[in-house]
């Protein structure tokens, strides 16, 4: 068993807090730098982290993947507040993010039948107002089996 370098609690406070300040994970190196280590040393205690599906590496980079619900990517799944921006990995996942940040925020996706922009103004306080519906190709309990497909 291989002891942590990093405490996983503090790397797991630190990727959050950067998304939510910045829109994106931080990169190994910007990890290495804030606890001292080497990009190697990050990649691996991300890949450790074991805590649930929450934050993912990419299984070709190492980097940082998916810090549920907040992708480290692009997506069609976006989320603005004021002049900040975050990416969700999914339509599920987009409506969680303003719940994470306690604050408004206006989602915004295309409808992937007709194309036609779906927008939503989130409040934590209150659930949406939409007659947009969100289709599901897989069933809950097949989502992680493929995480990237899903």
């Amino acid at each position: 068993m291989t002891i942590p370098l990093i405490d996983p609690v503090a790397l797991r406070t630190f990727v959050y807090d950067e998304i939510v300040a910045h829109g994106l994970p931080p990169k190994s190196g910007e990890i290495a730098a804030h606890f001292g280590t080497s990009a190697d040393v990050a990649k691996r205690e991300i890949g450790a982290l074991n805590i649930g599906k929450t934050i993912l590496p990419d299984p070709k980079s190492g980097e940082i993947w998916m810090a549920g619900p907040f992708s480290a990517v692009r997506t069609p799944y976006q989320v603005v507040r004021d002049s900040r921006r975050w990416w969700a990995n999914c339509a599920w996942d987009m409506l969680g993010v303003p719940m994470i940040l306690k604050e408004r925020a206006t989602v915004t996706t295309g409808c992937t039948d007709c194309g036609s922009p779906i927008i939503v103004d989130c409040d934590p306080s209150n659930p949406p107002t939409t007659d947009a519906v969100v289709h599901f190709l897989l069933r809950a309990r097949s989502w992680y089996e493929d995480i990237g497909y899903t």
